[in-house]
């Protein structure tokens, strides 16, 4: 959030965000430089629309928040392909897609009232 705050507030010169890499399973700091002459920042996170905080302070460092969502059957399949390109088995990267990855898109999805746009991928 703070590095929202800062893209928001702070014009002028270049801000550096983070970005993961999956291959590390981590953040990289001030990978990505954010120039002063960037118009538009897109950002992604699971979690934008919770009313728990702190996400629930987000929406004020936000034009808009754009819920994307596809068919469970789509979403797992991707989950498990990710996951085993990542080095879970099969089974590990099902129980993973199905079990805590299911438990995070459930609260996700109680949480989308909010969004200005929903977008369904068939």
């Amino acid at each position: 959030m703070a590095l929202l705050s800062r893209l928001q507030h702070e014009a002028g010169h270049t801000i550096y965000a983070p970005e993961f890499r999956r291959e590390i399973d981590d953040a990289v700091a001030g990978a990505i430089p954010v120039t002063s002459d960037v118009r538009v920042v897109i950002t992604e996170g699971n979690y934008l629309l919770l009313d728990d905080a702190p996400w629930n302070t987000i929406r004020d460092l936000l034009d808009e928040v754009w819920y994307v969502t596809l068919p469970d059957e789509s979403r797992i399949g991707r989950l498990i392909e990710r996951h085993m390109q990542f080095k879970d088995s099969e089974g590990a990267a099902r129980r993973r897609a199905t079990v805590s990855d299911q438990r995070n898109a459930d609260l996700v999805e109680a949480h989308t009232a909010g969004a200005s746009l929903v977008i369904r991928y068939r």
